[in-house]
């Protein structure tokens, strides 16, 4: 017997190989599952996190992002505001504008987030992306109405995300709090199994602390800086917007001259195109006519 199965293995060593790796990967998750019926038991609602103003808190693996907005809590004075303003701007020189606005920008402790310049035949446009103190975001906005010929459009959009702040930092504390519970249970345990169950369960506290305070942190950056997005252009038609007055000659000018070489552009282009292609055309139509001539030449067949 012992001599069929020595045989039998090396005929088929691969298929032994692949045996044996499953067993022993077999072997090796034993241990987690009896982690399961440890006497210390981690599930996601024995260590939830409480509720605040009755609304449902997460469980260990729930996702922090996924939490819902709090209510709006009156009385709070400095309230956490993030700013999003949109200047559309029109000017005589793009490029020396937009060095002015640099220049501005890093003298007010700001920073470029990105700039995007266009030259055309029908002019320059360029976009730009500034952050700035949230208490400069008025002098910046003066400062651009200054340096333009005209302020074609403003928009200021803000963000109240104080109500959000202070939930996340309820939450957090309450994560704090579980977690020293659990080192605290860490250091009664007396079995490995014990150890690895609470270390686990530590490790994805952790993960939702550390992903708070990253929300803390960008929530804090948002609001102590406001982002400015600044279109400049020499040509009114090169800014997002609506002109006010329906009917304007000289603009409607300007758009049919622009279709018109659109259109040459087009006819341009399709000649280039067909004179490309025009020898395989020709090939087509000579293949063609060939055909038709050899049917034409054969005599009808009679019956």
């Amino acid at each position: 017997m012992v001599n069929k199965i020595i045989d039998w293995i090396k005929k088929n060593k691969l298929l032994t190989f692949v045996v044996l790796v499953a067993v022993w990967l077999l072997i090796n998750s034993i241990p987690r599952t009896l982690l399961k019926g440890s006497s210390i038991s981690v599930s996601d609602q024995s260590y939830a996190v409480g509720s605040y103003g009755g609304a449902p808190m997460m469980g260990i693996n729930d996702t922090p992002y996924m939490y819902r907005e709090a209510a709006p809590q009156p009385g709070i004075v400095n309230r956490k505001v993030a700013i999003d303003s949109n200047f559309s701007l029109l000017v005589k020189d793009v490029t020396g504008t937009v060095e002015m606005i640099k220049e501005r920008t890093l003298l007010m402790a700001g920073y470029m987030v990105n700039t995007n310049i266009n030259r055309t035949e029908f002019g320059e446009n360029a976009v730009l992306q500034i952050r700035v103190p949230s208490e400069k975001i008025e002098e910046m906005s003066k400062y651009l109405r200054s340096v333009a010929v005209k302020v074609v459009s403003e928009n200021v959009d803000g963000r109240d995300v104080t109500d959000q702040y202070i939930d996340i930092e309820r939450r957090l504390s309450d994560l704090e709090a579980q977690r020293a519970r659990m080192l605290a249970i860490l250091d009664k345990a007396t079995t490995v199994n014990e150890m690895l169950t609470v270390q686990q369960a530590l490790d994805q506290i952790q993960d939702q602390i550390d992903s708070y305070k990253g929300q803390l942190l960008y929530m804090d950056g948002t609001t102590k800086t406001s982002k400015l997005t600044i279109y400049v252009s020499t040509d009114e038609l090169g800014l997002p917007y609506t002109p006010a007055q329906s009917w304007r000659p000289e603009v409607i000018f300007k758009q049919a001259v622009r279709s018109m070489l659109g259109t040459l552009q087009d006819a341009g282009s399709f000649v280039i195109w067909f004179a490309v292609y025009l020898p395989i055309i020709l090939g087509a139509v000579g293949v063609l006519l060939i055909i038709k001539r050899v049917f034409r030449k054969r005599p009808p067949v009679t019956q």
